[in-house]
């Protein structure tokens, strides 16, 4: 017997056409009258009348996967390959990588809001002050996250309580946190959300990305300090975004063992002849460091700008 169920919102969100699409290649998201539920399975009903069903687990795994996706690594990287600004408790601003979405990215009006105002987003005090300047008709230059939660307000102290009772202010914090929309809906029907995934917590693109950012800069950090500052090994890079919607971006490495300050004639192509884009970058950066390399952006090196000329990168970054 049927037993078939409408979907709430957090189910809606879950058991989309696009999940469906993502969790099976030959899904055919056309001509659908109605998605439902019957027991462990989700139920796509035709146009003609005809269902069709597909285990529900599978489109929950794919909605997980793609909720949790990482961008490339020029993705969220503000003006100058700006990371993440510190805000208030606990938080950050997070870019919107308009500079790099295309090689006149940088004339873009967002890129050019990033670039007046990256500095003085820490004057405003609230999230809803902060939010309209984030995101808005007007404006739309990146997000507010908390990937450890926002700072919580710290415990009074009973001051009536006996001295030899211990009390300790502790730093509390909330759970993780962005400002986006996927992140926002996941939150506002968690317990829903819940109810299909067990030990769900709401996630995005946005926080898979700071993490991994964060993991990038603690081990380059890791390496620069083991050395006190002075790496031997070290790996140049240049960025160059796409010239139209439908290219990539170009990603071109130098490296040497003889110290950031070594002359050009002691540095090498990496793996000359590749070509390698944007979706590289986060996989060149994994092997470099795990080789011991630590990367410094090449337009900081004023020694191998010569290179960033002569190649047709310079050409399509140079402002």
């Amino acid at each position: 017997m049927e037993n078939k169920t409408k979907l709430n919102d957090a189910q809606s969100i879950i058991y989309c056409r696009s999940n469906l699409q993502r969790a099976f290649n030959d899904f055919d998201e056309t001509d659908i009258a109605d998605i439902t539920i019957d027991g462990n399975n989700v139920c796509v009903l035709r146009t003609d009348g005809s269902r069709q069903d597909y285990p529900r687990d599978k489109v929950t795994q794919a909605f997980t996967k793609f909720t949790g996706r990482l961008p490339h690594f020029f993705a969220y990287l503000g003006p100058n390959y700006r990371g993440p600004s510190v805000w208030r408790d606990n938080s950050y601003v997070l870019f919107k990588g308009w500079c790099y979405s295309h090689q006149l990215g940088h004339y873009n009006p967002n890129a050019k809001f990033q670039q007046r105002f990256a500095d003085q987003l820490i004057h405003f005090e609230t999230k809803e002050q902060l939010l309209p300047i984030l995101q808005s008709d007007q404006a739309d230059i990146g997000y507010l996250i908390a990937p450890d939660g926002f700072r919580l307000p710290p415990r009074l102290v009973d001051l009536d309580a006996d001295l030899n009772e211990e009390q300790q202010e502790e730093s509390c914090f909330g759970e993780p946190f962005c400002s986006c929309g996927s992140f926002q809906r996941q939150l506002n029907h968690l317990q829903d959300f819940r109810q299909e995934i067990p030990h769900f917590s709401p996630r995005c693109k946005h926080l898979a990305w700071v993490d991994k950012y964060r993991e990038f800069t603690g081990k380059r950090s890791e390496l620069r300090n083991e050395c006190n500052d002075t790496p031997e090994k070290c790996v140049a890079w240049w960025y160059a975004p796409p010239g139209d919607g439908r290219s990539k971006g170009r990603f071109l490495l130098l490296h040497t063992k003889s110290g950031v300050q070594a002359p050009l004639t002691h540095w090498r192509h990496y793996r000359k002849g590749e070509v390698f884009t944007e979706d590289d970058a986060w996989t060149l950066f994994d092997n470099m460091l795990e080789a011991g390399y630590v990367p410094y952006p090449g337009t900081a090196l004023r020694q191998l700008q010569s290179v960033f000329k002569q190649n047709e990168l310079g050409k399509q970054t140079a402002d």
